[in-house]
Formats: C-alpha cells, structure tokens, sequence
C-alpha cells in the first residue's frame, strides 16, 4: 500500500537529538499561520466528521467472530496510496457548486488505515457547507452510501461494523492469522503483530510511545463484580503483577527523560521580567491559570486488583471506529468561543454515546472507554508521572497526552462583560517557556492562546518524515508539504476532548475546533443525530451567545463520571444553572455549587423516565443550602441538561436549539427530518432509549451462556455482534436503542 517513492520516516530514538530543532520550527509554524490569520475571515461556517468502522469475519460452524486485518488490502483494492508522510491529510474547501447529491459525495470520501490492520477511517474529501438539508438528509444519506462501498468489497462472510473496540482484543483467539504475542512491534503479550498497520507512522507511533515511556504503558481496566465473578479478582492472562516492585524493566535503551525544559514556576519567571503594569497584571493573573509546581507530585503506582491488564498503546489508539466533529469557525475569535464553551459538553455526550462496556472478553465497571484510551497512550516517563524523583526531567506532567484541556482560551482581549473568568482555569499544567515567550514576545499572541500552545511542547513526537527535515535544512517547503508539518505532529501527540487547530493554507480552511469525546455508535441514524446536534449546538452557542463554562476542575470530575455504568441515567453532572446568564462578569457569577444529597440512582425511577414532574431533591450547597437558585453550577442529570428541568430553573439545550430552528423558518420537510435526529438524543437523555453500552451489557446478562462470572466468551459475542450487524442492516428492531 506504498507509494511509488515511500516518504522516509524517522523514528523517536533517531530524532531525539534534533526534538529541540524541531519544537523551534514547530512555534515558528504557529506563529506564521497565526499571522497569517489575522487579515482572514472564512464568511461561510463548515463542517465535517470523520468515521471509523471496524471488519470482523464470522466463523458460523464453530460460533465465533474474529477480526479481519484485510483494511489495508481493501485500500489498495480501492485504488487509493497512501504515503505515510501525509497520514493528516485534511478535506479540502467546498466546491463552488454546493448540490452535490449524497451519493457523490460518498464517492468523493478520503478513506485511510489506522493503526489497526482491521480498522480503517473516512472523512469527506471537501468540506460541508452550513445546510440545514444536508445536515438533516443528506448527511445520514451519504454515511449509508459510504457503508455499502465498503460493504460491497466484503467477503461473504466478513461485516463492517461501527463500534469503539472489539470486544474480545486480547483474549484468545481474536483476529485471522494470528500469530504469537511478543512479537517486535508491539511487544505486546496479549496482541499479536500481525493487529498493527506495518506502515511507518503507525508502528513508530506505538514503539515511540513505548520508548519515550521507557516501560511497556500497562493499564488497569476495573472489572464488573458480578454474582459469580471470582473475586478478589486476577487477570489470568499476566504470568505476573507488572505493578509490582522491580518487574516494569526498560524495555529499550533510552535511560533518561526526554522532556523539554518547562517552567516549574511560570509567575516568577514572569515577575522577574521587566515588565510594564499591565504586564504584571497580566503575570498576576496567570498565577490562577497555572498554579507553580514546586515539587513533583509522588503518586501512588497504579494496581492490578480487581482488573484486566492491557499491555500496549494499540488498545487505545487506532483499533476501534471514532466519531468526530470538526467545526470550521468564521476566525480564531469564533474558535475560541467554540474550544471553550464545547468543552464542558464533552463529559456529557460521552455519557449519551456510551458504547464499550466489554474489554478483553470481560465486562468492565464502566461504559465509556475515555480513560482508558488516555492510559494507554500514556508516554510519560516515570519522572513525569511523579514516581520518582526529578533528576533529568525539567517538570512533572499531570495529564497523559490524551485528555481533558488544560486551559481556556477566552477572549484576546477580555472585558467586564465578557462570561470568561480567569478563575475557570484552576488547574495545573506545565508549559514549554521558550516558546512561550517566542510567541508573546516575538509577535504579540496574547497570554492564553501562548499557553494553549506552549503547552503542547512539553511533550515530544514519536516520529518525522524526511519533509520536515528538508523543510527545515532547506528554508523551503516540498511540493507535498503545506509548512506545518512539525506544528502538526504535536498536535497528533497531545488531543483533548476538544482540539483548535489553525488554519490550513493548502486547503484553504480557517480555524477549526473537533470535538473529541463522542463514541461511534451502531447505525448511521445514531452518528447522523449526534453529528447534528454537535453541529447546531455550535450555531447555537454563537447565536445566543450561550455561557457553558464551568471551572476545569469540575469539567473533569464530570469526565470521571461519565464513564460509569449508566452514567446517562444515573449519574449526577456540574452544569451551569444559566446558560444565558453571568456575560457581565456579575451576574450568575456566585461560584456557588449546588449539590444533592439523594442517591443519583433514585431520581430515575419509571415516573421519571416517561417525562412526568420530578420530585423534589434534597438540596447542599457550600455558601447558601435553602436557595438553590443562587448558585451558579449546580448538579443535574444528563435528562436535566439536554431536556430542561423547572425544579432547578434550567433551559435544556434541546429547548435553545428547537427555538433556533423555529427562528430560521425551514421548509417542512427539512424542519421534521431535524426533529426526528434531535428526538433520538432527546429520548437518550430521557432515559426511554438506552445507550449501546447498556443494550450490550444487557444482551449479556440475558444469554443463556453467560455464567454471572463476567466472563464474555465466543459464543456470547457471536450472536451478539450477529445482532449488532443485523440491527444495522435493519433486519433486527431494537425499539429500546432505536
């Protein structure tokens, strides 16, 4: 699947030397696409989402299904070459004639490998206009098109299915051909080689992971206790607790930290500047944005009790299908406003798209697969991490590089009436100074925009391609470079629930803000109404100037939350109690929390899931207990937030965007065919439609091979991947799911 003349690719070790080199070319990329921005305004919103489906292969004689690792066979069959130097390649601005029917469209689709050999992605080859008519009908049309071409290519028995991971990766037999474990690629003794891409870029990525951390990343899944669950439990699959004192070894020859130098007190660094007033007030108020570490965090190490092991980054990055949404922004004002006020949403739609309750043939104690995606990307050095002491490290990293954000962007120019506060920013990061003050010395990037992206140099790339290298030694670009490839490929290393990135002078897109944290769902109903309600959601928060933040801190426990099992049910969130409220800096600006005292599974009882009154909660909060109204975030459940709910005086997002839609005067059709994607989250949140982590682990409790041991064997997964696919192709109804 090569192309004719192979891009040179570079790995971790080989251009460790030169990380710093390539962080200098990095910022400048930035600060040259930053200025180039200033004098342009994209008019016309655009959008696009990008896909992931997995193929599996059905053994029906002895009922099992394995994976398939045909995906790069399949792309070379399409015709399509893949040069591994431009693995991010990005759609292209929308033609001049904007009727293009689905089935065009579909056709026009940038398809491309994963990491996983049985895993592949797709993205429209050009951006889409802002169309309600397409966003309603077309768009769902054309992910249906986009399956039947890969579906058509199929072997009889093989099936394309859109979902997170497959659910037995790593237990037994589980792909074709599959050879031993231990193998030099992934090093791995669950996964076989024969699960990764052997392109370039995809196996520099996993070993410049493993490298850079110096030990294999295990992760610890919690297994789901169930009746006959052994328990304490132990993950038979591990000869050994890798946890354990003096058996997580180097697995390479690397013995010393690799990390940038980071300022471990940014104020001072600032203070001892010489500095006009507003620049002290400036340095002031990065003391909130990023508190100083002063000494490394000594966390305790992570256990294998009670939980499945994972042993390789490929459990959490390329293996399964995505879903996500990039929103092209009119200019970096409207991106900031997106990459802010998206944010807080991310923990909630995770909830609502829950749909991985089974890893390594065991169901786990939770629903959503986020954090574990995080863990095992994870590439931190164990100075990093806090586990022992600073020596060649220059900082301690709090967050893996999969993650919540780290900051809010704000306004350039922030004013009394303005909904941010610096106060929402009351976490820790580390940041690289010298490219910090590159940019807001250099050129004048303003303070939080400079520490969004400084902070991305704290990490280092796992790989290069000889582009870069010719574009740096040679001050010119080559002729398949667009001059941000470095920018880029940190970019690559360091995703949050939602990302900024600028604009792409090649393709001629402006700012865009993806959003990160939905799970790809089963049927293409399911991913067109989520794409839609990301979609108007964004328009909504720019017409209406809509206030979500919430301080970081609390988005965070947020995502912890949304990853339990039925977290869209039974699950409490922070959410802000006014959207429309606090854009003066006064008003709805108490910082007070609300808290209920109540079990949060006692609200959802059958009274409630049919949309009847709520009863009334019992009420804490930290400043004033007997006026809930008061405060500014209180807790609410994911019904509350999307539906609205008149005990605690919330609007419901839902309620904004139907009277959006009413104030743009559709044509009838169009109006109803929104409804209908919109009805599907309305009866999520509401609880009269369940998520697809909760269909799976139903289906698992009621099948008549399951042994309340937690145990997911062949046979289970069989006919419930059977049924997946025959649900999808509309063979099945699941009047609980649909």
């Amino acid at each position: 699947m090569d192309s004719a003349h192979p891009t040179k690719m570079y790995s971790w070790k080989e251009i460790l030397p030169r990380m710093e080199e390539i962080r200098a070319e990095a910022t400048e990329q930035f600060i040259d696409a930053w200025k180039n921005s200033q004098a342009r305004y994209t008019h016309d919103f655009t959008w696009h989402e990008t896909m992931g489906y997995v193929i599996v292969k059905r053994d029906d004689a002895n009922k099992r299904i394995i994976l398939s690792p045909r995906c790069p066979e399949l792309l070379k069959e399409m015709g399509l070459v893949f040069d591994p130097g431009l693995v991010g390649a990005h759609p292209k601005e929308p033609k001049a004639c904007s009727s293009a029917r689905p089935l065009e469209e579909a056709t026009e689709t940038h398809w491309r490998p994963a990491h996983a050999r049985f895993a592949l992605r797709c993205e429209p080859l050009y951006l889409r206009k802002f169309s309600l008519e397409q966003l309603a009908i077309h768009s769902v049309e054309c992910l249906r098109e986009r399956r039947r071409i890969i579906k058509s290519m199929l072997d009889p028995d093989e099936m394309l299915l859109s979902i997170g991971q497959f659910p037995l990766l790593g237990a037994g037999t589980y792909i074709d051909h599959q050879t031993p474990p231990n193998g030099p690629l992934l090093r791995s003794q669950l996964l076989s080689d024969i699960c990764l891409n052997p392109t370039p870029p995809f196996t520099l990525e996993i070993g410049g992971i493993v490298d850079r951390r110096g030990v294999v990343p295990y992760t610890g899944v919690p297994i789901y206790h169930d009746t006959n669950t052994p328990w304490p439990f132990v993950d038979e699959s591990m000869p050994f607790d890798p946890f354990s004192e003096g058996i997580m070894m180097p697995t390479g020859e690397s013995n010393r930290d690799s990390a940038c130098s980071v300022a471990s007190s940014p104020v001072a660094d600032m203070a001892n500047r010489n500095t006009t007033k507003d620049n002290n007030e400036e340095a002031r108020s990065t003391a909130q944005s990023v508190p100083a570490l002063s000494r490394p965090l000594l966390l305790d190490p992570p256990s294998n009790k009670n939980c499945l092991l994972l042993d390789s980054p490929l459990f959490g990055i390329g293996s399964g299908g995505v879903l996500r949404v990039t929103l092209c922004a009119a200019d970096l004002d409207e991106a900031r406003v997106l990459h802010d006020h998206l944010a807080p949403i991310g923990a909630i739609m995770a909830a609502l798209t829950a749909a991985t309750p089974i890893v390594k043939g065991h169901l786990v104690d939770r629903d959503c697969y986020w954090d574990v995606q995080c863990s095992t990307v994870d590439d931190r050095s164990a100075q990093e991490r806090g586990i022992v002491p600073l020596t060649t490290a220059k900082g301690t990293l709090l967050k893996s590089r999969y993650g919540s954000i780290d900051t809010y962007l704000g306004p350039i120019d922030p004013q009394p009436e303005d909904a941010f506060r610096r106060q929402y920013n009351d976490n820790q990061f580390t940041y690289d100074k010298g490219s910090y003050w590159k940019m807001r010395e250099g050129c004048g990037i303003d303070n939080l925009l400079a520490l969004h992206v400084s902070r991305l140099f704290v990490r280092d790339i796992h790989y290069a391609s000889e582009y870069m290298f010719e574009s740096s030694s040679s001050g010119e670009k080559s002729n398949m470079a667009d001059g941000q490839e470095h920018f880029k490929r940190f970019l690559g290393c360091s995703r949050q629930n939602v990302c900024l990135y600028p604009p792409n002078k090649h393709t001629g897109s402006g700012w865009e803000v993806e959003f990160m944290s939905l799970e790809v769902q089963l049927t293409d109903e399911e991913n067109a109404a989520f794409i839609t309600f990301i979609v108007l959601l964004s328009r909504v928060i720019i017409s209406y100037r809509l206030n979500l933040y919430l301080p970081i801190t609390l988005m965070d426990h947020n995502m912890a939350r949304s990853q339990k099992i039925n977290a869209a049910r039974e699950q409490l969130f922070f959410f802000r109690r006014d959207v429309f409220g606090g854009r003066d800096g006064k008003s709805n600006g108490s910082g007070r929390i609300s808290k209920r005292i109540s079990k949060p599974g006692a609200w959802h009882t059958a009274q409630h899931s049919n949309g009847s009154s709520r009863p009334d909660f019992g009420i804490f909060s930290f400043y004033n207990s007997d006026q809930p109204e008061t405060a500014e975030y209180v807790e609410l459940t994911v019904d509350e937030i999307i539906n609205g709910s008149e005990t605690y005086r919330v609007t419901g997002l839902l309620n904004i965007m139907f009277n959006y839609l009413h104030t743009l005067r559709l044509e009838y059709d169009v109006e109803q065919a929104l409804r209908r994607q919109l009805l599907l989250v309305k009866k999520r949140a509401s609880g009269k439609l369940c998520t697809l982590a909760t269909w799976m682990r139903n289906f698992v409790h009621k099948h008549p091979d399951y042994r309340q041991d937690s145990v997911v064997s062949q046979s289970i997964n069989y006919d419930m991947l059977r049924t997946m696919n025959d649900i999808e192709e509309g063979k099945v109804t699941a009047p609980e799911l649909l």
